[in-house]
């Protein structure tokens, strides 16, 4: 089962890398843990950490998700899989990031009216007087989750080709 998710990885690889707004289900994940993100900061009394919560968690889920299946399960085929998801989540977070300047993405929010104190990044770069490095800062984002998928892709490969080169041990 692994190989046949180590070419639907490069598929999305692909996908990601021709095209900034290119969408797969890793997206609706990202952004429910991004939703997940901002109500679990809130707690916290503070609009910054509020705000940069939603990214926050889109990128430390997979990550933690990764540590626990490497660790705990002794996983790292699925440790490679949740670096990818993180690679994704870097993508999108690049791509919001991008867009604080311009705020030309739909934003989604259950909580109250979209204004323009809605957009996280805009939000987070206005407050640390770096507004006029969003695009800069999301084709870091952008080229990181690349890279982290292009990893996960080489992990995964290295992975398999150990275990088919690794005789099975009676159970």
């Amino acid at each position: 089962m692994r190989a046949p998710l180590l070419v639907i990885l490069l598929w999305l690889l692909r996908g990601y890398a021709a095209d900034p707004m290119y969408s797969s289900i890793f997206d609706g994940i990202n952004l429910g843990f991004h939703e997940a993100g901002h109500a679990a900061f809130s707690w916290l009394g503070s609009r910054i950490l509020t705000t940069a919560g939603g990214t926050i968690f889109q990128l430390v889920i997979p990550t933690l998700s990764g540590i626990y299946l490497f660790l705990k399960q002794r996983d790292p085929f699925g440790a490679a899989v949740c670096t990818f998801w993180l690679g994704t989540a870097l993508v999108g977070a690049g791509v919001y990031a991008a867009d604080a300047r311009a705020q030309a993405l739909p934003l989604v929010s259950p909580f109250g009216p979209i204004d323009v104190l809605s957009h996280d990044w805009t939000v987070m770069l206005m407050k640390y007087g770096m507004l006029s490095q969003d695009t800069r800062i999301g084709a870091f984002l952008r080229r990181s989750g690349l890279s982290a998928m292009v990893a996960s892709i080489a992990a995964s490969v290295w992975i398999l080709w150990l275990m088919a080169r690794t005789p099975r041990q009676a159970e």
